[in-house]
Protein backbone atom coordinates (compact mmCIF):
# COMPACT_ATOMS: atom_id res chain seq x y z
CA UNK A 1 0.00 0.00 0.00
CA UNK A 2 2.80 1.88 0.86
CA UNK A 3 4.72 1.60 -1.97
CA UNK A 4 1.56 1.90 -4.75
CA UNK A 5 0.88 5.66 -2.81
CA UNK A 6 4.50 6.33 -3.25
CA UNK A 7 4.49 5.85 -6.76
CA UNK A 8 1.21 7.33 -7.25
CA UNK A 9 2.56 10.61 -5.61
CA UNK A 10 5.32 10.73 -8.00
CA UNK A 11 3.47 9.95 -10.80
CA UNK A 12 1.30 13.16 -9.62
CA UNK A 13 4.38 15.09 -9.07
CA UNK A 14 5.00 14.82 -12.82
CA UNK A 15 2.07 16.09 -13.75
CA UNK A 16 1.85 19.06 -11.40
CA UNK A 17 5.41 20.16 -13.02
CA UNK A 18 4.16 19.47 -16.65
CA UNK A 19 1.03 21.67 -16.34
CA UNK A 20 2.88 24.22 -14.16
CA UNK A 21 6.46 25.67 -16.15
CA UNK A 22 8.01 28.15 -14.59
CA UNK A 23 8.16 31.23 -16.13
CA UNK A 24 10.91 32.68 -17.95
CA UNK A 25 12.71 36.00 -16.83
CA UNK A 26 11.90 38.93 -19.44
CA UNK A 27 13.83 42.16 -19.53
CA UNK A 28 12.37 45.36 -18.52
CA UNK A 29 12.11 46.97 -21.93
CA UNK A 30 9.98 47.04 -25.03
CA UNK A 31 10.38 47.80 -28.88
CA UNK A 32 8.40 49.93 -30.75
CA UNK A 33 6.29 48.32 -33.86
CA UNK A 34 3.92 49.54 -36.14
CA UNK A 35 1.08 47.64 -36.44
CA UNK A 36 -0.88 47.22 -40.41
CA UNK A 37 -2.47 44.81 -42.11
CA UNK A 38 -0.74 43.45 -45.21
CA UNK A 39 -1.64 40.92 -48.44
CA UNK A 40 -0.50 37.29 -48.02
CA UNK A 41 0.18 36.48 -51.44
CA UNK A 42 -2.78 35.14 -53.09
CA UNK A 43 -4.31 33.51 -49.90
CA UNK A 44 -5.76 36.33 -47.64
CA UNK A 45 -3.98 38.64 -45.18
CA UNK A 46 -2.19 38.96 -42.26
CA UNK A 47 -1.37 41.04 -39.32
CA UNK A 48 1.98 42.11 -38.96
CA UNK A 49 4.53 44.48 -36.34
CA UNK A 50 6.98 45.64 -38.72
CA UNK A 51 9.91 47.63 -37.34
CA UNK A 52 13.13 49.28 -38.83
CA UNK A 53 16.72 48.43 -37.54
CA UNK A 54 19.99 49.62 -38.16
CA UNK A 55 23.36 49.20 -36.75
CA UNK A 56 26.51 48.78 -37.96
CA UNK A 57 28.34 44.92 -38.90
CA UNK A 58 30.59 42.53 -36.63
CA UNK A 59 32.67 40.40 -38.48
CA UNK A 60 32.82 36.99 -35.46
CA UNK A 61 35.21 34.92 -36.90
CA UNK A 62 38.05 34.48 -40.26
CA UNK A 63 36.56 31.32 -40.38
CA UNK A 64 33.15 32.77 -41.60
CA UNK A 65 34.46 36.46 -42.32
CA UNK A 66 30.84 39.02 -42.41
CA UNK A 67 28.41 36.50 -42.57
CA UNK A 68 27.52 32.79 -42.10
CA UNK A 69 25.73 31.32 -45.37
CA UNK A 70 24.05 28.11 -45.36
CA UNK A 71 27.18 26.24 -46.29
CA UNK A 72 28.70 27.28 -43.18
CA UNK A 73 25.95 26.53 -40.99
CA UNK A 74 25.38 22.93 -42.03
CA UNK A 75 29.73 22.38 -41.96
CA UNK A 76 29.25 24.09 -37.94
CA UNK A 77 25.42 22.66 -36.98
CA UNK A 78 24.69 26.36 -36.59
CA UNK A 79 20.87 27.65 -36.22
CA UNK A 80 19.95 23.62 -36.40
CA UNK A 81 18.61 23.50 -32.88
CA UNK A 82 20.18 21.48 -30.37
CA UNK A 83 22.71 19.17 -31.90
CA UNK A 84 24.82 16.14 -31.00
CA UNK A 85 27.58 18.90 -30.83
CA UNK A 86 26.23 21.89 -28.96
CA UNK A 87 23.55 20.31 -26.77
CA UNK A 88 25.85 20.58 -23.81
CA UNK A 89 27.37 23.63 -24.64
CA UNK A 90 25.17 26.55 -22.16
CA UNK A 91 24.81 29.02 -25.04
CA UNK A 92 21.62 29.93 -26.36
CA UNK A 93 22.37 30.59 -29.85
CA UNK A 94 23.78 27.15 -30.41
CA UNK A 95 20.48 26.26 -29.34
CA UNK A 96 18.68 28.21 -31.91
CA UNK A 97 16.48 26.60 -34.79
CA UNK A 98 15.52 28.49 -38.02
CA UNK A 99 13.91 26.54 -40.56
CA UNK A 100 14.11 27.90 -44.21
CA UNK A 101 17.64 29.42 -42.90
CA UNK A 102 19.81 31.40 -45.68
CA UNK A 103 22.19 33.23 -43.63
CA UNK A 104 23.33 34.82 -40.23
CA UNK A 105 24.97 38.68 -39.79
CA UNK A 106 25.96 39.98 -36.92
CA UNK A 107 25.47 43.50 -35.93
CA UNK A 108 25.49 45.82 -33.42
CA UNK A 109 22.51 48.27 -33.01
CA UNK A 110 22.60 51.82 -32.95
CA UNK A 111 21.04 51.49 -29.14
CA UNK A 112 24.07 49.40 -28.38
CA UNK A 113 23.01 46.16 -28.04
CA UNK A 114 24.41 42.96 -29.90
CA UNK A 115 21.96 41.28 -32.42
CA UNK A 116 21.97 38.53 -35.34
CA UNK A 117 20.01 39.12 -38.63
CA UNK A 118 18.91 36.20 -39.90
CA UNK A 119 17.09 36.00 -42.78
CA UNK A 120 15.01 32.86 -43.96
CA UNK A 121 12.65 31.65 -46.57
CA UNK A 122 8.71 31.42 -44.69
CA UNK A 123 7.05 29.86 -48.17
CA UNK A 124 7.26 32.41 -50.97
CA UNK A 125 8.54 34.51 -48.63
CA UNK A 126 11.87 35.86 -47.77
CA UNK A 127 11.64 36.79 -44.41
CA UNK A 128 14.29 38.77 -41.42
CA UNK A 129 14.60 38.29 -37.94
CA UNK A 130 16.47 40.22 -35.48
CA UNK A 131 17.65 37.65 -32.14
CA UNK A 132 19.46 39.18 -29.34
CA UNK A 133 23.04 38.00 -28.06
CA UNK A 134 23.22 39.17 -23.92
CA UNK A 135 26.90 39.80 -24.64
CA UNK A 136 30.32 40.00 -26.51
CA UNK A 137 30.95 36.88 -24.13
CA UNK A 138 28.58 34.87 -26.06
CA UNK A 139 29.91 36.26 -29.72
CA UNK A 140 33.61 35.10 -28.37
CA UNK A 141 32.44 31.71 -27.06
CA UNK A 142 30.41 31.34 -30.44
CA UNK A 143 33.66 32.54 -32.45
CA UNK A 144 35.43 29.49 -30.18
CA UNK A 145 33.01 26.79 -30.80
CA UNK A 146 33.72 27.56 -34.82
CA UNK A 147 37.18 28.15 -34.29
CA UNK A 148 37.46 24.66 -32.11
CA UNK A 149 34.72 22.60 -34.09
CA UNK A 150 36.56 19.87 -34.95
CA UNK A 151 38.38 19.05 -31.57
CA UNK A 152 34.56 19.79 -30.13
CA UNK A 153 33.24 17.04 -32.28
CA UNK A 154 36.01 14.72 -30.90
CA UNK A 155 35.88 15.35 -27.65
CA UNK A 156 39.18 16.88 -27.33
CA UNK A 157 37.82 20.03 -26.34
CA UNK A 158 35.25 22.23 -23.72
CA UNK A 159 33.76 25.73 -24.18
CA UNK A 160 34.09 27.45 -20.17
CA UNK A 161 31.75 30.04 -19.18
CA UNK A 162 34.06 32.71 -20.06
CA UNK A 163 35.69 32.52 -23.04
CA UNK A 164 39.58 32.55 -23.37
CA UNK A 165 40.09 33.21 -26.55
CA UNK A 166 42.05 36.20 -27.95
CA UNK A 167 40.21 39.46 -28.81
CA UNK A 168 41.34 39.87 -32.65
CA UNK A 169 37.64 38.96 -33.29
CA UNK A 170 34.53 39.70 -33.35
CA UNK A 171 35.97 42.68 -35.42
CA UNK A 172 33.72 45.95 -34.80
CA UNK A 173 33.63 47.24 -38.87
CA UNK A 174 31.69 50.78 -39.60
CA UNK A 175 30.14 48.91 -42.59
CA UNK A 176 26.10 49.68 -42.23
CA UNK A 177 23.34 47.56 -41.68
CA UNK A 178 20.09 48.31 -42.03
CA UNK A 179 16.65 46.40 -42.55
CA UNK A 180 13.05 45.65 -41.96
CA UNK A 181 11.94 43.09 -39.15
CA UNK A 182 8.35 41.48 -39.57
CA UNK A 183 6.70 40.15 -36.81
CA UNK A 184 3.31 38.12 -37.78
CA UNK A 185 0.82 38.72 -35.05
CA UNK A 186 -2.53 36.78 -37.12
CA UNK A 187 -3.19 34.84 -40.53
CA UNK A 188 -6.80 34.85 -42.26
CA UNK A 189 -6.37 32.30 -44.50
CA UNK A 190 -9.78 30.66 -43.91
CA UNK A 191 -13.33 32.64 -43.57
CA UNK A 192 -13.16 33.56 -39.91
CA UNK A 193 -15.64 35.13 -37.66
CA UNK A 194 -14.92 38.87 -35.96
CA UNK A 195 -15.54 42.58 -36.46
CA UNK A 196 -13.72 45.70 -37.47
CA UNK A 197 -13.69 49.11 -35.19
CA UNK A 198 -12.87 51.63 -38.05
CA UNK A 199 -11.43 55.28 -37.00
CA UNK A 200 -14.93 56.98 -36.81
CA UNK A 201 -15.60 54.34 -34.52
CA UNK A 202 -18.42 52.55 -36.42
CA UNK A 203 -17.97 48.91 -36.43
CA UNK A 204 -18.84 45.94 -38.85
CA UNK A 205 -19.56 42.32 -37.32
CA UNK A 206 -19.49 39.40 -39.56
CA UNK A 207 -17.11 36.71 -41.12
CA UNK A 208 -13.38 37.96 -42.70
CA UNK A 209 -12.46 36.18 -46.07
CA UNK A 210 -9.80 35.19 -46.94
CA UNK A 211 -9.03 38.38 -49.84
CA UNK A 212 -7.11 41.48 -50.02
CA UNK A 213 -8.57 43.20 -52.71
CA UNK A 214 -6.87 47.00 -53.46
CA UNK A 215 -5.60 48.16 -50.24
CA UNK A 216 -9.22 46.58 -48.93
CA UNK A 217 -10.68 43.37 -46.60
CA UNK A 218 -13.34 41.51 -47.09
CA UNK A 219 -16.41 41.27 -44.44
CA UNK A 220 -19.11 39.39 -45.10
CA UNK A 221 -22.12 40.82 -43.13
CA UNK A 222 -25.54 39.33 -43.06
CA UNK A 223 -26.68 41.92 -46.11
CA UNK A 224 -23.87 41.63 -48.21
CA UNK A 225 -19.76 41.57 -48.65
CA UNK A 226 -18.16 44.74 -47.83
CA UNK A 227 -15.07 46.09 -48.73
CA UNK A 228 -12.99 47.74 -45.86
CA UNK A 229 -10.27 50.03 -46.45
CA UNK A 230 -7.33 49.07 -44.26
CA UNK A 231 -5.95 52.46 -43.61
CA UNK A 232 -9.85 53.55 -42.74
CA UNK A 233 -9.21 50.38 -39.31
CA UNK A 234 -8.38 51.40 -36.15
CA UNK A 235 -9.22 47.76 -34.69
CA UNK A 236 -9.45 44.57 -35.82
CA UNK A 237 -11.09 41.64 -33.54
CA UNK A 238 -11.03 37.97 -33.67
CA UNK A 239 -13.71 36.01 -32.70
CA UNK A 240 -13.51 32.75 -30.79
CA UNK A 241 -13.64 28.73 -32.17
CA UNK A 242 -17.04 27.57 -33.07
CA UNK A 243 -19.08 24.60 -33.25
CA UNK A 244 -17.83 21.26 -30.79
CA UNK A 245 -14.47 22.30 -30.36
CA UNK A 246 -14.63 22.43 -26.72
CA UNK A 247 -15.78 18.44 -26.94
CA UNK A 248 -12.68 18.05 -29.62
CA UNK A 249 -10.23 19.40 -27.74
CA UNK A 250 -11.54 17.57 -24.39
CA UNK A 251 -11.18 14.50 -26.29
CA UNK A 252 -7.65 14.89 -27.64
CA UNK A 253 -6.60 16.19 -24.77
CA UNK A 254 -8.36 13.01 -22.29
CA UNK A 255 -6.57 10.23 -24.62
CA UNK A 256 -3.22 12.45 -24.52
CA UNK A 257 -3.81 12.33 -20.86
CA UNK A 258 -4.22 8.62 -20.50
CA UNK A 259 -1.42 7.99 -22.45
CA UNK A 260 0.80 10.00 -20.33
CA UNK A 261 -0.57 8.69 -17.38
CA UNK A 262 0.47 5.48 -18.69
CA UNK A 263 3.89 6.07 -19.31
CA UNK A 264 4.37 8.51 -16.31
CA UNK A 265 2.57 5.77 -13.97
CA UNK A 266 4.94 2.98 -15.20
CA UNK A 267 7.80 4.72 -14.64
CA UNK A 268 6.86 5.90 -10.79
CA UNK A 269 6.06 2.29 -10.28
CA UNK A 270 9.43 1.15 -11.39
CA UNK A 271 10.65 3.92 -9.15
CA UNK A 272 8.81 2.62 -6.37
CA UNK A 273 9.42 -0.74 -6.97
CA UNK A 274 5.20 -0.72 -6.80
CA UNK A 275 3.40 -3.18 -8.78
CA UNK A 276 3.42 -1.34 -12.19
CA UNK A 277 0.17 -3.04 -14.22
CA UNK A 278 -2.50 -1.11 -11.09
CA UNK A 279 -0.30 1.93 -10.82
CA UNK A 280 -0.62 2.30 -14.57
CA UNK A 281 -3.86 1.77 -14.25
CA UNK A 282 -4.62 4.16 -11.66
CA UNK A 283 -2.52 7.40 -13.37
CA UNK A 284 -3.75 6.74 -16.88
CA UNK A 285 -7.54 7.20 -14.81
CA UNK A 286 -5.98 10.53 -13.72
CA UNK A 287 -4.34 11.80 -16.10
CA UNK A 288 -6.75 11.10 -18.38
CA UNK A 289 -9.54 12.91 -16.56
CA UNK A 290 -7.67 15.84 -15.41
CA UNK A 291 -6.64 16.21 -19.24
CA UNK A 292 -10.60 15.95 -20.44
CA UNK A 293 -11.92 18.66 -17.58
CA UNK A 294 -8.86 20.42 -19.12
CA UNK A 295 -9.61 20.13 -22.75
CA UNK A 296 -13.12 20.73 -21.92
CA UNK A 297 -12.30 24.15 -20.46
CA UNK A 298 -10.00 25.14 -22.21
CA UNK A 299 -12.55 24.74 -25.67
CA UNK A 300 -15.23 26.16 -23.88
CA UNK A 301 -12.98 29.14 -22.87
CA UNK A 302 -12.14 29.50 -27.11
CA UNK A 303 -15.44 29.17 -27.79
CA UNK A 304 -16.07 32.59 -26.30
CA UNK A 305 -12.92 34.53 -26.55
CA UNK A 306 -10.64 35.43 -29.33
CA UNK A 307 -7.92 38.54 -30.12
CA UNK A 308 -8.11 41.52 -30.49
CA UNK A 309 -5.40 44.07 -32.37
CA UNK A 310 -5.33 48.04 -32.70
CA UNK A 311 -3.21 49.11 -35.50
CA UNK A 312 -0.86 51.28 -35.45
CA UNK A 313 2.15 52.03 -33.15
CA UNK A 314 2.61 49.16 -30.56
CA UNK A 315 5.26 47.59 -27.93
CA UNK A 316 5.95 44.46 -29.05
CA UNK A 317 6.72 41.38 -26.80
CA UNK A 318 8.99 41.61 -23.97
CA UNK A 319 12.21 40.29 -24.88
CA UNK A 320 13.82 37.55 -22.90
Amino acid sequence: MIKKTVSLITAMSFLLFSICPIPAAESEKKTQYERGIYQLGHDGWEIVDVRQVSGTRIVLSSRVGPQIDLEESNRYALFQGATIYTQKIDLPILHLGVAGFQFAEFMKQDNGKLAIKIQYRSGPRIETRLVNVQSENDLRRLREYIEHFDKIVKGEYTIADSSKIDKTYPQYTEDAISFEERRVRFRVQTRFPGKVTLKDKKQIKGEFLPAYENNNILIETELSVQKVPVDEIHKVQFFGERGSVAMERAIVQGIGGAAMGALTGALAAWQANADVKETTIWAAAIFGIFGFVSGLVTGARATQSGETFTLGPVEGDKRR
